[in-house]
Formats: structure tokens, sequence, C-alpha cells
């Protein structure tokens, strides 16, 4: 036996390495002690994910209900007795309303906020408990330069990490700025697996505060898990009441949003569900909101990130106003350039799913306690019974004491036909004139970022046509780009390429063909791309949020089709560009002006310090000119950011500096390793039954 645990031993220094798992709150921090500080080389965490369900108690497990922003035990039908306070903080709330599965992160939901500061190098461990789901976690914003393989999407970068199984991401922070993390395989996201990731900057001239409140937005259902919402995204969901199939509901210029119905939205895990009565007023069932505190005279930092499934949200402060717009995606904003230069100051924001949106709100009103809304953009003017869709959560001033406030009726109030409010990212031009509110798109904004490269993109090397849609005939309509809907290898492409075995095949992809695969092309080192993102032909109607791993990008222009500026309403799709083919898939595409194929000829093209992003909204009809170089080796997923749209198909893959990847001859070097390392497994074990 003992020459067995000398085996043991020596198998242990070739294969295993140390793992301690400290938990939070009961067994310490999230990440050690001693590292993620301002001076420190490293930020060493670790996560454990597991499913936990909502409205319910540990140790005992007991159910609760919700009132007046308290917890009650179930049994409690007087709402006499409250919770306490360490109770309820161990509960994961949702909206209060019933009790449904959740995936927790340290047993929390949604997972701890991870803070650290750039250039630092990030040690994440990673713990799947899940009994029968593999997994695997995306660091949504960080580039991996150098370290593709830790971008964390499975079958792209990496193979999932099994139940039971550990994966260790090691990666640096860079660059800085709101990110956040979260699963990428399948729709484990809308279930909660995702958190903030707060990377500070190591310069000093930042006039904003830095330091502040991270609010994360989910749009909440209380009945369907990820892999039931897919399924009745593609076929339906019936209405009990009135044996009848739900209709998707629509945005303000018509767009739909699918048939994942919203009941609520949640802010940092916590909101409350609505409804509406035979008067028309709303009630709710007093669950506990987030409550960010505040003091007066004293100006404070919101770091707002979308980890919706499909909603779009447009977010303001109850009674304040004036929001300044500091930051998208981790990259700063103003309005204007040089001496033309002004802070981007609006009344609210629409924030999509993947986007990271920062402001400052100044406190300076009557000390009080209010909202910050996060409304869904969905007409509900019709909708019979009446919704309500918001997350929500407390803005409370300290010198006064708090109070439970209900939804906000008067958000309009100070909205007038002669001075409008304003509203930035809207995904359309206009809003209906009965509510007196004016859109800025996002290509109107301009960098602020002190180390800016926009002067790289200048010149194009080569300009590529993308179409997101949902093309085909009745009944073949796949969430697809370019008509290809996205089939996942069997082992990571980063690494494997040569294993694919389900490439996009010319005879049966094409300007008139629908077709799946494993959609990728390759871009030349260094080379400045133009991408020109549609959202066209017979498969629009949705605007999408695409995300670009591995890279930000400028906003060049953004491109929209003709409306009814009194209703607000889609009329046509643009005309600056011409889709190919006889069926109008628009699978391919090109400038219906043809002087705009070279150079900067291109109308409305931003070229003085145009923003930059890594998740932009393609607005239905329309499209978006973005740049950037090809300057990070690497196999980046570029996709949709509606997680239903993603697992429907529409993505793809850049396949980026080849000759430059760092594990180019990986596959080659994991044969010879495992034949050296079988090798000396079984001469350690003729040794032990030796000794034995």
């Amino acid at each position: 036996m003992e020459s067995l645990r000398i085996l043991f031993f020596i198998l242990c220094m070739q294969k295993c390495t140390p793992q301690s798992w400290w938990l939070s709150p009961e067994n310490g921090p999230t990440c050690k002690t001693g590292t993620c500080g301002e001076t420190s080389d490293t930020c060493e965490c670790s996560l454990t994910i597991e499913h936990r369900l909502t409205m319910l108690t540990q140790n005992p497990p007991l159910i609760l209900r919700p009132g007046s922003g308290n917890l009650y035990w179930y049994n409690d039908t007087s709402y006499a007795k409250p919770i306490t306070e360490k109770s309820k903080a161990e509960v994961i709330i949702g909206d209060g309303y019933g009790s449904r599965s959740v995936i927790a992160i340290n047993g929390k939901f949604p997972g701890p906020t991870i803070e650290a500061y750039e250039d630092q190098t990030m040690i994440i461990h990673v713990r799947n408990l899940m009994h029968t789901d593999s997994t695997t976690i995306h660091w949504h914003g960080m580039h991996q330069k150098g370290t593709p393989e830790f971008d964390g999407v499975a079958f792209i970068s990496q193979s999932p990490i099994l139940p039971g199984h550990t994966y260790t991401y090691k990666f640096t922070a860079q660059p800085s700025g709101t990110n956040f993390y979260h699963a990428h395989i399948g729709d484990q996201r809308s279930m909660g697996l995702y958190g903030g990731l707060i990377i500070y900057p190591k310069y000093k001239f930042y006039s904003q505060p830095q330091v502040g409140f991270t609010v994360l937005i989910q749009d909440w259902n209380h009945d369907d898990e990820p892999e039931t919402l897919y399924q009745r995204m593609l076929n339906g969901v019936l209405d009990l009441t009135s044996n009848t199939i739900k209709e998707p509901t629509q945005s303000y210029d018509g767009a739909s949003f699918s048939r994942f119905h919203m009941h609520s939205g949640l802010i940092n895990g916590k909101g409350r569900f609505h409804t509406a009565n035979n008067y028309g007023s709303y009630s709710n069932n007093g669950a506990p909101l987030e409550t960010f505190e505040v003091e007066n005279g004293q100006s404070y930092r919101f770091r707002v990130i979308s980890a919706a499934t499909l909603y779009p949200f447009r977010v303001y402060v109850q009674g304040h106003p004036e929001l300044n717009i500091t930051a998208a995606d981790g990259f700063e904003i103003v309005r204007g350039t040089g001496s033309n230069s002004s802070e981007l100051i609006v009344e609210s924001f629409i924030i999509h799913p993947g986007e990271r949106y920062d402001f400052t709100l100044s406190a300076n009103k009557n000390p009080d306690t209010y909202l910050l809304v996060a409304e869904s953009i969905e007409d509900l003017s019709s909708r019979n019974p009446r919704e309500y869709h918001a997350a929500e959560a407390f803005i409370h001033y300290k010198e006064r004491a708090f109070s439970y406030k209900d939804k906000d009726s008067e958000n309009q109030d100070h909205c007038t036909s002669v001075a409008p409010c304003i509203t930035f990212n809207c995904p359309y031009l206009y809003y209906p004139t009965s509510m007196r509110r004016r859109c800025i798109t996002f290509d109107q904004a301009n960098s602020n970022e002190y180390l800016t490269k926009s002067k790289e993109v200048q010149i194009v090397d080569e300009t590529l046509f993308f179409n997101f849609a949902f093309p085909g005939e009745p009944g073949n309509t796949p969430g697809s780009v370019n008509g290809r809907q996205f089939i996942y290898p069997t082992f990571p492409i980063l690494t494997n390429e040569a294993a694919l075995t389900t490439p996009c095949k010319a005879s049966e992809c094409g300007e008139d063909q629908i077709c799946s695969c494993t959609y990728s092309i390759e871009l030349a080192s260094d080379w400045i791309y133009q991408f020109v993102i549609t959202n066209l032909g017979n498969g629009r109607g949705w605007s999408h949020p695409v995300h670009l791993h591995g890279h930000n990008f400028y906003v060049m222009k953004m491109g929209f089709g003709s409306y009814d500026t009194d209703t607000g309403k889609l009329l046509a799709s643009t005309t600056d560009i011409e889709c190919i083919g006889t069926k109008n898939y628009c699978n391919e595409a090109k400038w219906a002006d043809s002087s705009w194929a070279t150079g900067n000829n291109i109308p409305g093209l931003q070229l003085n310090n145009p923003p930059e992003k890594d998740t932009i909204i393609v607005p239905t009809g329309g499209y978006v000119v973005i740049r950037f170089k090809a300057d990070n080796p690497g196999a980046w997923f570029f996709h949709c950011h509606i997680d239903l749209h993603n697992t429907n198909g529409m993505g793809m893959v850049f396949l980026e500096s080849k000759d430059k990847y760092p594990f180019k001859d990986s596959k080659a070097n994991s044969k010879e390793e495992g034949s050296h390392q079988r090798l000396v497994l079984f001469t350690l074990l003729v040794l032990a039954f030796t000794l034995y």
C-alpha cells in the first residue's frame, strides 16, 4: 500500500495542481486576500457554479413570500414579522413571484462582481457543481490578446467544463472599463450565470469618478428554463386563458421581440412583479429591491450592464432628468470633438443585451428615495391584459429616512413638445410624437479616449458585408449570418481546426440558399477591416445587438430605413445597400452607389474621433459600419447577443492571423505529450505492482 501512495504522489507531481476553494460569504471572499488590489500583480478568484431556488431560505430551507419591501415566512399570512436582514441577505429573491431555478455563483445570483486593475494577471478558477450541465465562462470585454484559449466560448476556444470538473482561466486585464462575465454555452446566461467584471484604469487622468455602483439588468420569466424558452421561441407559446398563441410584443418602430415573454425585470437579481387592475393602475407584489445609498451634493458613477436574454431597456432616474453618459462598453465618450466637445447629457438611454453604459449622477435633488428604472422599450399600449415590464432599484439619499416607492407614474411629465426628452442609443430614429421624446443614435457620440487609435482605421484594406437575419421560406427561417445557420464544431476550432466536419460548402450556401454549417472567415494579419453589418431582406424584423470577441471597434456610421415621423413606425428598409439574389435573403450585398465601395466616400462617415465599442445594435431595416485592425491572432466569435438568436445559429467565427496562432502546433504537441505521459504512467504502474 505504501508503494501505491508513492505512486499517487509521483503522479500528482506530474499532473495535479493544488487548489484551495474559498466560497463567499461563508468561507471568505470570492477573490484571494492580497490579490486584486491597486498594487497587486495578480487578481486570483474562485467561482463555484451550482443550481439554487429563488425565495427560499438556507438551513433550514423554508419558502418565503414578499410584502412592502420585506420577506416573510410563507405561513405568515398577516405579514406580522419579516425575516431578519441577515436571513434576507442569503435569499435569492428574483422578482419575488413563486420559486424557480437559477444558476448561482458562490451562492449568489447574479454572481459576485470582480474588481481588478488594468494589466493585472487574472487567475480565475471555475468549478462546475451543476449535476448534469456543462458550462464555459466568457469574459465579455476582455480582448484576450495572446490568450485566445481563455475566451470561454464552447467549441470555439475551449471544450466545456463538465459537471464536477474545474477549469482555470488566466489572462491579462485589458482593456479597462465596465465589463462582465457570463456563460457562453446554450442559454445559461438567462438562468443567472453572469456577474460584473470591473477593470479600473492604471492612468489617473480621468476626470470622472471611477468607483461607484454596478447595475446588472436582466429580463425575467417566471415559468421557463433555457431549453424551454428556446423551444417556445421556435414553436410558440399557448395562452391557456384564451386558448390562443401568444404573439410577440414589438418595439415602437414595429420590430418584434420573439416569443420569450418577459414578466418583470431585475437589477442585481432583485425586482418586483407588476399587475394591472380594472381601473388602469398598477400594483406590485412588494418584493425587496436593490438600494443605492447617496449623499446630497455628491456625484456618483453608475456602471450599467445588460445581461438580458432578449429585451432592450430604457434607463432613467426618477426626479433626475440629467444623466451624463461617460462611457460605452468601457470606452469613454462625449458629444462633439475638440473645442466643440461637450458632455453627453441625456434624460435616458437605451441599453441592449451585451452592452454596458456608465453615467454620472449628481445627487443634488430634494433628499428622498427615488427609483432607478430600466423600462422595456416594448409598446404595451394595446396589450390586454395590460402589463408593465421594468427593472427597478432605489436611490436613497442618506439625509432622509428610507421610503418604499411604487411604480413611477410621472416619469414623462417633464417631457414637452417644445423641450422633448433626449434618449440616447435608440435602435430607431423616432418615438411616437405623443411621447415627446427625441432620439440620439450611438454614432452621434465621439470618443473621449486619451489613447484612441482611430487614426489607424482611416484607410481600409477590405470591406465585408454581414447580414444578421432570419431569412428563408416559411418553415425554414433560422437565425443566421449571410444565410448560414451556425453549427458548433465538436472540437475547439482554435486548436483543432483540422477536425472540423461541418465547414460551409459553396454548393449548399449562396445568395439564394439557406444552409447550416460552421461559418468562418479568415482575416489577414494587421489589415484594417470595414464591416457593414446589415439587418435586411425578408429575414429582417428584429433589431440585433452584435458582439465581436477579441476586439473593440470604431462605429463609423449607422444607417436607418425610412420612418413615419408621427407614429415612429418603420416604413421601408434603407436604400443605401443593394441585396444580391432573387429571393431577397440578402445573403450577399453591396453598396447601392458603387462610388461608396472605395475610400471614405460613404456619406455621414464619422472619421474624426469615432466612438469605440464591442457590442452594437443593428436596427431592423438598417446597417452599421464598423472598423478595426486585425492585430489579435485567434478564433473570435461574432454573434448576436440575444441568447435565443445566438443559440438558433446567428453567429460566425473569424480565424484571425492563422500563421500567428500561439497554439498552431498544439494538436501535435498534445499527442506527443500524451504519448510521453502514457509511457511514464505505464512504467510507474509496473514499478508499483513490483514493489507491492
